[in-house]
């Protein structure tokens, strides 16, 4: 069959039952990090959560992160557009919520608990499997019922809400942001290739080299 596997009505990780499923394990993870910590409870649920995205149809998960110039090209570019509104729109949301940065600090406490070179490699796998699962199955099976449009944005929602249980609304508001951003960039490329590139160009700048708290 041709066309976009993620669309394909028997593909099986885009199945709604296994979409909910890692809807209900990822929130679990997020549950957990209070006890295990964020980068093992939620890295540990993006890696394994992906893994299982893969078995699931390797020939399928392998034609949408098929590389290429113009697609990392063009996630590179959306990754550093993000981050550059990122840094505009940050201070101006702080002086109308000024507990955000309070909140922002604490999320950076957890990000540096890792030396920097060590959370740029553990990010690779984690943001791929972040990606496998939200813009992916969980992204796949919205759009089924609710087509393209209407997939993003119900796969951003779900991504921002899983995080609810870490109180930490600054992380609920980023991932709804940019899950909207990289959501779209799936939609309308039919790969994962760009927003996987964005999603590591916006964390590895806003998060570890250039972070909104430098200031």
């Amino acid at each position: 069959m041709g066309g976009d596997p993620w669309r394909r009505a028997a593909w099986p990780a885009g199945e709604p039952a296994f979409a909910f499923a890692c809807f209900v394990l990822w929130g679990a993870a997020a549950l957990s990090a209070g006890w295990v910590g964020a980068w093992l409870g939620l890295g540990g649920a993006a890696i394994g959560l992906g893994l299982a995205v893969f078995l699931r149809d390797p020939a399928g998960t392998w034609a949408l992160l098929r590389p290429g110039l113009r697609p990392a090209l063009l996630g590179a570019a959306a990754g550093g557009a993000m981050a550059g509104a990122t840094y505009l729109v940050y201070p101006v949301l702080v002086r109308l919520l000024p507990f955000l940065a309070g909140d922002a600090a604490r999320l950076y406490e957890v990000i540096r608990t890792p030396a920097q070179p060590v959370a740029v490699l553990v990010l690779v796998p984690v943001i791929l499997g972040e990606e496998l699962v939200w813009r992916g199955a969980v992204q796949s099976a919205c759009a089924r019922r609710l087509g393209p449009a209407g997939g993003v944005a119900l796969a951003a929602g779900a991504y921002a809400a899983v995080l609810v249980p870490l109180g930490s609304p600054a992380l609920v508001l980023a991932a709804l942001l940019c899950g909207l951003c990289w959501g779209t960039l799936r939609a309308t490329t039919g790969s994962l290739v760009p927003p996987l590139v964005a999603h590591l160009v916006w964390d590895v700048l806003v998060l570890l080299w250039l972070p909104l708290d430098a200031g």
